[in-house]
């Protein structure tokens, strides 16, 4: 069925069959209301194998950590490997990077490690390790002059990435699989371990190395060293479970034996009631990271260990192997959306969340909102916090749509089937047959000035049934009898969806919000908001003496800067205002501190940067905007506060002046163009402002590294909260 509005069609074939079908928990749902086919839907790898309980705190764990990471942005192969294979989609700028680096390096690095972990990392994330950038990583690997004579490290790596895809290699070469396998074997000490170069055996080095013979374990030998690896593994494991005080030989022993199909959790793993995967849940951080030893704070190599180690875990539970690239990519990769949950009589949660899919994306907000959520069967939700479908006696439920590119998609599938992509806007309302979404709104004046009334049009759709095409087809109409509220004033559209406010609203920003909340019975439209600011009226302007020289479209904005004391003039002479100077680190500091109310540091205040000097007019405002976690150095101890703001920097330092999050951007988040180069620390920043609103584009670009100038900052300035 193709319907998300409970149209007449609905009630032609028999509403009350639907009603049973959601009671009964079938596996065919309406994808009208909130169907939750979990088909092919599933992001994370399944853990099926695995005992309930633990599989389900290392799944909840892998979602922590990987958003964790995401959320600092992508910093090694690692964490883009266990990324990958946990079901995210790491951001294309990575993959990007390394082609650059290669391309730079001419393909040439001193070690094959090297060659082995960029291999892995460009399969990982989709690429052809054997033309990357034009240059043959696999045959570099496979012609590897110094791959003896060193660490183990070397061919067990160099195993590892050419087993992690289907790649030719020529008989005559220097290095196949089985000669690494030789080299590998031949390293094997007495009690059944391994080491780096000689002595002691170690649990990390003979973790690595059954890694990389679990994709052989077929042939004897090699089956015979590796039951003797793991057995020693178990023999090395102390009383409290793991191998001394590191977080790390742990994380690599679950990657190791999970690789071999030995289970880690396992009776053999299992010291005092401690196994292998209790251990390395013991090193988790409340911040989502992972800890080198317990107490500690959270280390970046601990962290990209143990996603990989949990990863490898889960892929167990199915027969996957972390570093076997050679199956069917994951399907609808977890991709950062914002979702929100609107009930019958006002807002249920938001929040911005990773997810593949939308059932995926509801389950991850509700936990975090503690909302309850009724799915009989896996494929149907029928409550939601409390609201279950039915409630106003007729054929009422929970349906959702998405917000793609500024506009609206209507699935036609369950939940569990809709492949979501970055920045989707997800809203799951509780609605029917007469519950309609707002298409369009539009204020008029399009800058309304201080005092003078709004006149709000209010557009909605819906999609209905075509019984001569199989499809739903869109209709959109004025949304009359709806509420429009903005500070504080309330009007009500009328049939030709127009609502007037009247005596308009003194200079500021304000969010204008939409309802059509209903005594007894579903909404009307789905709540929805739109930023509105009011300017300056034009007989309170400053007279600029370069007023010819602002863009048309910062003139509003950049008298209502200087309305607010935001911005000032450039000249103690005659007022300017230089719209196209570029503004400096510290100014902008400056005006993040104006904007969210707060002072600078005092003069006697400990400096925090050696260039910025006590005696400056921005030293009180640069030790602020750092304390406050507004801005960081380009440098551990520099600021440069006269070197000029990027675009990209600029979103940066409103997300974390404002402490946004995506939790209620809009659609306008869209991709662009040029998003390739977009800085990795600067990419959640960037898609949040835009979803906001704050920031937007030109021509589909963003244009990330492009200078801001005056004009541009007070065009911003003026839409932040």
């Amino acid at each position: 069925m193709k319907n998300h509005s409970l149209s007449s069609r609905f009630t032609r074939l028999g509403l009350a069959v639907v009603m049973l079908f959601a009671m009964l928990g079938a596996a065919v749902a309406p994808a009208g209301q909130a169907a939750a086919a979990q088909a092919g839907g599933t992001s994370a790898p399944a853990v099926s194998a695995l005992p309930a309980k633990e599989a389900a705190s290392v799944t909840a764990a892998v979602y922590a950590t990987a958003e964790f990471m995401l959320k600092n942005g992508v910093q090694s192969d690692w964490q883009a490997i266990g990324l990958a294979q946990a079901g995210y989609k790491v951001p294309v700028s990575y993959l990007k990077a390394l082609e650059g680096k290669v391309s730079e390096a001419k393909g040439v690095f001193a070690r094959a490690t090297d060659y082995a972990r960029i291999t892995l990392a460009v399969k990982a994330l989709g690429g052809d390790p054997a033309n990357v950038a034009g240059y043959n990583l696999i045959e570099k690997l496979y012609n590897h002059d110094a791959i003896t004579g060193q660490t183990l490290n070397n061919p067990v790596y160099a195993l590892l990435a050419l087993d992690s895809g289907s790649y030719t290699i020529p008989a005559n070469a220097k290095w196949t699989q089985s000669k690494l396998l030789a080299e590998i074997l031949a390293k094997q000490n007495p009690d059944g371990g391994f080491t780096l170069t000689t002595g002691a055996s170690d649990p990390d080095m003979t973790a690595m190395v059954l890694n990389a013979l679990a994709g052989h374990k077929q042939e004897a030998a090699v089956n015979t060293a590796g039951q003797r690896a793991a057995a020693w593994l178990s023999k090395a494991q102390d009383k409290n479970g793991g191998y001394g005080d590191s977080s790390e030989s742990v994380a690599q022993a679950i990657i190791g034996l999970s690789a071999f199909g030995i289970n880690p959790a396992g009776a053999d793993y299992t010291k005092g009631q401690i196994n292998l995967v209790s251990k390395l849940m013991s090193f988790s951080a409340a911040d989502g990271g992972f800890v080198h030893t317990a107490g500690g704070s959270s280390n970046a190599l601990s962290t990209e260990q143990a996603l990989e180690a949990m990863v490898a875990y889960q892929l167990f539970g199915t027969g996957g192997k972390l570093f076997d690239f050679s199956g069917t990519p994951v399907k609808n990769p977890q991709v950062s959306v914002s979702v929100t949950v609107e009930g019958p009589n006002g807002t249920l949660a938001e929040g911005s969340v990773y997810a593949g899919n939308v059932l995926k994306a509801l389950e991850k907000t509700a936990a975090a909102k503690r909302l309850a959520l009724v799915n009989e069967a896996g494929n149907y939700v029928t409550g939601i916090g409390g609201v279950i479908a039915g409630t106003f006696g007729g054929y009422d439920g929970w349906m959702y749509v998405v917000a793609r590119g500024g506009a609206w998609i209507y699935p036609s599938v369950g939940m569990g089937d809709f492949a979501l992509e970055e920045n989707d806007r997800i809203v799951v309302y509780y609605g029917g047959d007469n519950t309609q979404v707002v298409d369009a709104v539009t204020v008029t004046p399009a800058q309304p000035q201080p005092g003078q009334d709004l006149k709000v049009q209010v557009n909605q759709k819906k999609w209905v049934w075509n019984e001569a095409t199989f499809t739903s087809d869109p209709v959109t109409s004025p949304a009359a009898g709806v509420q429009v509220t903005i500070g504080g004033k309330t009007a009500v559209t009328d049939a030709a969806g127009v609502a007037v406010v009247a005596g308009g609203l003194t200079a500021n920003k304000y969010t204008l919000t939409v309802t059509g909340y209903l005594k007894d019975k579903t909404p009307a439209i789905v709540r929805h908001t739109v930023p509105v600011t009011v300017a300056s009226a034009a007989a309170d302007r400053p007279a600029f003496g370069d007023v010819k020289s602002i863009s048309p479209w910062a003139l509003e904005s950049v008298y209502t800067a200087y309305d607010r004391k935001l911005m000032n003039g450039v000249s103690e002479g005659s007022l300017l205002f230089a719209p196209k100077k570029n503004i400096t680190r510290a100014e902008f500091a400056a005006l993040l501190l104006r904007l969210t109310g707060n002072e600078p540091s005092a003069a006697a205040s400990a400096g925090a940067f050696s260039d910025v000097k006590a005696g400056t007019w921005y030293y009180g405002t640069v030790n602020r905007a750092k304390e406050l976690g507004i801005i960081s150095g380009v440098t551990a101890t520099t600021f440069k506060p006269d070197g000029l703001v990027t675009r990209q920097d600029m979103a940066v330092m409103m997300v974390r002046a404002f402490k946004l999050d995506a939790a209620s951007a809009g659609a306008g988040a869209g991709k662009f163009s040029d998003e390739d180069k977009i800085s990795d620390y600067a990419l959640s920043a960037v898609r949040t402002v835009t979803g906001l609103g704050y920031m937007s584009g030109t021509g589909g670009a963003f244009e990330p590294s492009a200078v801001v100038t005056r004009e541009m900052a007070a065009a911003v300035a003026v839409r932040l909260p």
